[in-house]
């Protein structure tokens, strides 16, 4: 082969490398793509958790609040 075929064959398999890396980087960066969002299930236990935490936190106050309510007096006027 003379140099300029070699160099040519250098340059096609440079450029094939190049393509091949971006179509990879292209494949990889979908797939996170796809992930990004998306729920795990550690994700929902822990948003269950929280959730089940706030609502008897607010039963607490709610029942402490009407158990005061209730002991208190009427003085009705007159």
């Amino acid at each position: 082969m003379n140099s300029i075929s070699t160099f040519l064959l250098q340059v096609v398999i440079a450029v094939s490398g190049v393509i091949a890396t971006a179509r990879d980087r292209f494949a990889r960066a979908n797939r996170l793509a796809a992930q990004r969002g998306s729920l795990s299930l550690e994700q929902i236990i822990w948003t269950v958790a929280l959730a089940l935490v706030a609502v008897t936190v607010v039963a607490l106050v709610v029942t402490n609040i009407n158990n005061r309510a209730a002991t208190l007096t009427t003085v009705i006027p007159g």
